[in-house]
C-alpha cells in the first residue's frame, strides 16, 4: 500500500535534483499558484499561473475567504506525527469528507520566501526574497528579511533608513493591496509580537491588522472577522508551532501539543460563527513550509571548519539547511573538498544551475537574485545542517533552532497541506 509520501510524489510528479531533494511545482501546484487562484476567485487579475485542476473554481462567488496559514505545519504532520495528533487532524478534516490535498512550498522553504510568494503570486526568483538571511548588495549588508534590518541590529525596518525604497523591495502590489483597490476589505490576524515586523508591513499592505496574543485570541479574532459582514478576505497566520518545532523538534510532545491545542481552540471557537456567515465563507488551510528534524551530532559548525572559512569571501547567507556560499577567487577543487570533508548528507550545487533547473521558480529572474544566491548552495538531505551565526546573541546564548529546521527541499520541508471547503461543511458534524 502506498504511503502518503509515495502517493503525493506520484500525483505531483515531483522531479528530483538529487536523492531526497525535489523541485517545487511552480507550474500549478505551489503556493504562488494558490495566491493567483485566490486573486482570480475574488475578481482580481492574477500575477501569474493559477492552480492546475483548480479546486477553488468549484466555490462560485464566495462572499468571503478565510485563509489560515499554520507556520511549519507540513504534510508530514498527517503522516509521521503521533497517532493522537494524526487521529485529531483526520477527524478535523477527512472524516468530515473534506479532502486534504498537497501543495509544494517554494525554494528556499523558509517563511520569508514562502509568505512573499503566497502574498504576491510570484516565485522567489521573481520577487527576490530568496532567504531569511539575505545578502543585499545594494546595502552592502546581510539583512534579516523578517525584521528588514541588518543582522545584529535589533531595530525594525532599518533598511528604509539606509536608503531602500519600500516599493522596490518587492516591486509589485501584494494580494491584500490588490483586493483593497478592488473594493474587497481585507483583514490580517497575526501574532502580537510580529505585528510591526518589517516583512509584515510589506506583505499585508492595504489590510487592517488585528494582533493576537494567544491561540485563543487568534481563533476568536478569526470568528469575529468571519462574522463581520464588511470583511471580504481574511489572512490568519499563526507561528507558535514553528517555534516549538525549532526548539523541541517537529514531532516532539511539546510541538505536537502546540498544534493540537491551536486546532482544538480553533474548532471550539468556530462554533460561534453565524450560520449565514459559515455558508458564504470559503475556508482554506495551508502552511508556508514543513520542518525537518535536526540533530546536534549531525550539525556541522562553520566555526570549526577553517578550510571552509578560508575558501569564502564572507560567512554564508541563507539558512542552515540551505546556505549560500560566496567563494574567493582562485579556490581550486572546492566541490571535491566539500564532498570529502562534509560528506554526502549536505549536497552542493552551483547556484546558477539551480536557477536554470527552475528550483527558484518560473518567470523573469529579478536582477538582484544572482547576487543574493552566491556561487554555491549547500542543501541538507537528512537531519544535518551547516550552522553559522551572524547574530552576536546567538553566539553567546543557547540556540533557539536546535531540534528542527527548514530551508531545504526534502519532502518534510517542501510538502504542505491544502484544504479548501465551505466553512459550513466543517461545522455540520
Amino acid at each position: 500500500m502506498q504511503t502518503v509520501w509515495e502517493k503525493v510524489v506520484e500525483e505531483l510528479q515531483l522531479r528530483r535534483i538529487s536523492d531526497c531533494l525535489f523541485i517545487p511545482r511552480y507550474d500549478g501546484f505551489s503556493l504562488p499558484n494558490l495566491s493567483n487562484s485566490l486573486m482570480k476567485l475574488m475578481g482580481v487579475k492574477p500575477s501569474g499561473r493559477t492552480l492546475r485542476n483548480d479546486v477553488l473554481t468549484g466555490f462560485k462567488n464566495p462572499g468571503k475567504i478565510a485563509l489560515v496559514v499554520m507556520d511549519a505545519m507540513g504534510l508530514n504532520m498527517f503522516e509521521k506525527a503521533s497517532d493522537t495528533l494524526k487521529h485529531f487532524l483526520n477527524s478535523f478534516f477527512t472524516r468530515r469528507g473534506i479532502p486534504v490535498n498537497a501543495l509544494t512550498s517554494v525554494f528556499p522553504t523558509t517563511t520569508s520566501a514562502a509568505l512573499t510568494s503566497l502574498n504576491t503570486g510570484l516565485s522567489p526568483q521573481e520577487h527576490g526574497v530568496v532567504a531569511y538571511t539575505l545578502f543585499m548588495k545594494e546595502l552592502g549588508s546581510m539583512v534579516n528579511m523578517i525584521s528588514l534590518s541588518p543582522v545584529n541590529d535589533e531595530r525594525r525596518n532599518r533598511v528604509f533608513e539606509l536608503g531602500m525604497d519600500a516599493g522596490k523591495i518587492l516591486g509589485v502590489k501584494v494580494l491584500t493591496e490588490k483586493l483593497a483597490e478592488a473594493g474587497v476589505e481585507p483583514k490580517t490576524i497575526i501574532r502580537y509580537g510580529i505585528r510591526n515586523s518589517g516583512l509584515s508591513t510589506l506583505l499585508y499592505k492595504g489590510s487592517g491588522i488585528t494582533p493576537a496574543l494567544t491561540s485563543v485570541d487568534f481563533a476568536i479574532n478569526l470568528v469575529k472577522q468571519v462574522n463581520e459582514r464588511r470583511t471580504g478576505f481574511i489572512i490568519a497566520y499563526w507561528d507558535s508551532f514553528d517555534g516549538q518545532s525549532h526548539y523541541y523538534g517537529p514531532f516532539s510532545t511539546e510541538a505536537e501539543l502546540e498544534l493540537l491545542n491551536t486546532f482544538s481552540v480553533l474548532r471550539e471557537a468556530l462554533k460561534r460563527v453565524k450560520p449565514e456567515a459559515a455558508r458564504e465563507t470559503l475556508l482554506i488551510v495551508t502552511s508556508d513550509h514543513g520542518q525537518s528534524r535536526v540533530r546536534d551530532d549531525k550539525s556541522i559548525r562553520l566555526d570549526s571548519l577553517n578550510w571552509l572559512k578560508d575558501s569564502l569571501v564572507m560567512p554564508p547567507a541563507g539558512e542552515s539547511r540551505a546556505a549560500y556560499l560566496y567563494l574567493k577567487k582562485n579556490v581550486e577543487g572546492f566541490e571535491k573538498t566539500f564532498l570529502r570533508r562534509i560528506g554526502g548528507n549536505i549536497s552542493l550545487f552551483k547556484s546558477r544551475k539551480l536557477l536554470e533547473k527552475g528550483v527558484f521558480g518560473t518567470g523573469e529572474v529579478k536582477p538582484c537574485v544572482v547576487d543574493r544566491i552566491g556561487d554555491y548552495a549547500a542543501l541538507s538531505k537528512d537531519d544535518s545542517r551547516l550552522v553559522f551565526h551572524y547574530d552576536l546573541k546567538e553566539r553567546m546564548e543557547p540556540e533557539f533552532v536546535r531540534a528542527g529546521a527548514h530551508g531545504s527541499l526534502t519532502l518534510d520541508e517542501l510538502l504542505v497541506p491544502f484544504v479548501a471547503c465551505r466553512l459550513s461543511s466543517l461545522l455540520e458534524h
